[in-house]
C-alpha cells in the first residue's frame, strides 16, 4: 500500500515546505511506514527514520535509550541487546547524532502508537531538544493527517507515571493520548476486554482469534506478535 500518496504528504509539503529541508527529522511510525516513504522518495530534503517498538507492552525504564531501558526493553521482547540494538536503536542513529531546527513525528491515534510517540517526546525532553516539534496525527483507516506543533513541557514525567510506574497522568494532555493511557492501563488489566473475549472463544484458531481482535478492538493498535502472546497467555 502506498501510505504516502494516502497521507497526501504532497498536501503537507505545499502548507508547510520547510518541514521538508535538510535541517529536518522525520520519525515515522515503524519501519513498513519508513520503507514506503523511502521507496516514493516524499519527503524532500529531509532526513527520515523508523520507530520499530512495542512500548506498549513490557517493562520500561525511566531514562529513554540509556543502557538500563536498552537491556530491559530488549529482554522483555525476548530479543538479545545486541538484536534489539540493530531493530530500535541504530536506525534512529541520526536522532542522536544530528542536529535539526524541527523535528516531525508521524504516529497514529491508536494506543500502540501513542505510547511510542509518548515515549520519544520524553527522550526529546531529557534530551534537551531546543527545536521546533510537529505531530502529524492520523487514524489508520482514514490516512487523514492533523498537523500540530508540539511544546516539549512534562512529556518524560507523564513518561514516568504511565509506563515505567504504570499510574494514570497528573498532566494535562492531548484528548487523543489521554484517551490512549486510559486504554493501555486497562489492558495491564488480568481482566481486560481483550482478555475476555479471547476466553470466551477459545475454540477459534489463533490467526482467527487474531482477525477478530484487529475488527473489535482498532483503538489498540496491537500487531499480530502481541495478540498472538496475549491468547497464548490467555490460554
Amino acid at each position: 500500500m502506498n501510505r504516502s500518496k494516502d497521507f497526501q504528504v504532497d498536501q503537507l509539503k505545499h502548507a508547510k515546505s520547510e518541514l521538508f529541508d535538510q535541517d529536518v527529522l522525520h520519525i515515522l511510525n515503524g519501519q513498513a511506514m519508513y520503507e514506503d516513504f523511502e521507496e516514493n522518495k516524499v519527503l524532500g530534503d529531509s532526513d527520515y527514520v523508523p520507530f520499530n517498538e512495542a512500548m506498549c507492552v513490557n517493562a520500561a525504564t525511566i531514562q529513554v535509550f540509556d543502557p538500563a531501558f536498552i537491556k530491559t526493553r530488549a529482554s522483555g521482547h525476548r530479543d538479545s541487546v545486541e538484536d534489539y540494538i540493530n531493530k530500535v536503536i541504530e536506525p534512529l542513529n541520526d536522532l542522536f547524532n544530528k542536529q535539526y531546527s524541527s523535528i516531525v513525528l508521524w504516529f497514529g491515534e491508536d494506543m500502540f502508537c501513542q505510547m511510542n510517540l509518548l515515549t520519544l517526546l520524553a527522550y526529546l525532553e531529557q534530551s534537551g531538544y531546543q527545536g521546533t516539534v510537529f505531530l502529524n496525527s492520523f487514524r489508520e483507516d482514514e490516512c487523514k493527517v492533523c498537523q500540530t506543533e508540539l511544546t516539549l513541557a512534562d512529556y518524560h514525567s507523564v513518561y514516568k507515571e504511565v509506563l515505567v510506574h504504570h499510574e494514570p497522568p497528573t498532566k494535562k494532555l492531548l484528548p487523543i493520548m489521554h484517551q490512549a493511557i486510559d486504554l493501555y492501563l486497562d489492558m495491564l488489566k488480568e481482566s481486560n476486554a481483550v482478555v475476555t473475549y479471547i476466553s470466551k472463544n477459545k475454540h477459534l484458531t489463533t490467526s482467527q482469534l487474531v482477525s477478530r481482535l484487529f475488527e473489535l478492538f482498532p483503538t489498540i493498535g496491537y500487531g499480530d506478535s502481541q495478540y498472538i502472546e496475549l491468547i497464548n497467555k490467555t490460554r
